[in-house]
């Protein structure tokens, strides 16, 4: 029974050495680790900041980019409303006109001549006023409608 007890306390002892032995060699990796991993992650953290500036210095590019696109736009619309203004006003004045005409054409303007009352000699011989207001040589009695 001492012989069991004594093997049982040698089999412990050798447990316990290994396990010191294992620690050791467990602590002995870790600093190793400590040791190249301190270099690659300050390596890391110099890459990352590095991209951190190029990414800044993109940003200002591309806001540049934006800005001059913003200022052609705006150059663009100022000259397409200078080009568009003359065509712009032409067609304004042919509505007005058109429109004027309308209202001449349906309603008579006050203190106006009838056709009656209009002397045959009123535009030349025989001729009356077309709808331009100019002589068109027609007959007087024809309508113009």
């Amino acid at each position: 029974m001492y012989a069991s007890a004594t093997v049982a306390c040698v089999v412990a002892a050798w447990a316990l050495v290994e396990m010191g032995r294992a620690m050791r060699s467990l602590r002995r990796a870790a600093d190793n680790a400590d040791e190249r991993l301190k270099p690659l992650l300050d390596k890391a953290d110099v890459t990352v900041d590095a991209i951190n500036v190029e990414l800044l210095r993109i940003d200002a590019i591309v806001t540049r980019f934006e800005r001059a696109g913003e200022r052609a736009s705006a150059a663009s619309d100022t000259l397409s409303g200078i080009v568009a203004a003359p065509t712009e006003i032409v067609n304004e004045v042919a509505l007005r006109v058109r429109r004027a005409w309308r209202e001449r054409r349906s309603t008579p303007a006050a203190g106006a001549e009838s056709k009656a009352d209009r002397s045959p000699d009123a535009y030349g011989a025989g001729e009356t006023e077309d709808v331009t207001g100019g002589p068109t040589g027609a007959e007087e009695g024809e309508d113009h409608g």
